[in-house]
């Protein structure tokens, strides 16, 4: 099938949900962690001299990241669709991203705003900004549509529910197969 981009607000469960994609034949990819490789091979020294580039050498090093994804085969791609900036949502993936990438499924990992804000509450490990999850989850499907329409792309959601993982991860893996 080749690039499934997976997305999700900060604390829904992403990266557990994607934790069944390599029983799917699929290797998991963080979008940021490619986009720096891609950097330090031009000789950034690290992942925080990223944001100091111009934006023109940002946009071009996401569009290589996608490039390099794409290059890779059967892959899941964790990212965000959009980013909560002091100006608003930010795409977290803009147009030169999708069309590198050219996914075939965009698949947006949901769950209630009281799940998320309880997961929230129990990771002591992350540090949160704190949001209004609905807006931002209704942000996400407005980008995910916009962007699955730019590539020709299915959108799908994955119900994350508290006590109900394994229904999310079947869902998950269904929609690889």
């Amino acid at each position: 099938m080749g690039v499934v981009v997976v997305t999700g607000v900060p604390g829904v469960g992403k990266s557990t949900v994607m934790g069944g994609a390599s029983e799917a034949g699929y290797a998991i990819v963080n979008f940021g962690d490619i986009m720096f490789e891609v950097a330090q091979s031009e000789g950034v020294p690290d992942r925080d001299q990223m944001r100091k580039l111009p934006v023109a050498e940002q946009q071009r090093l996401q569009r290589l990241a996608g490039e390099k994804i794409t290059s890779m085969g059967n892959v899941v791609v964790d990212t965000h669709t959009s980013i909560l900036t002091k100006r608003g949502y930010l795409p977290g993936l803009p147009e030169w991203t999708l069309r590198a990438m050219s996914p075939a499924i965009i698949v947006m990992v949901e769950a209630t705003p009281t799940e998320i804000a309880g997961r929230r509450a129990k990771d002591v490990t992350r540090q949160r900004d704190v949001d209004d999850v609905a807006t931002h989850q209704e942000v996400n499907r407005a980008f995910a549509a916009a962007g699955a329409v730019m590539v020709g792309a299915t959108v799908a959601v994955v119900e994350n529910h508290d006590g109900r993982i394994d229904e999310a991860v079947a869902q998950f893996q269904d929609l690889l197969s």
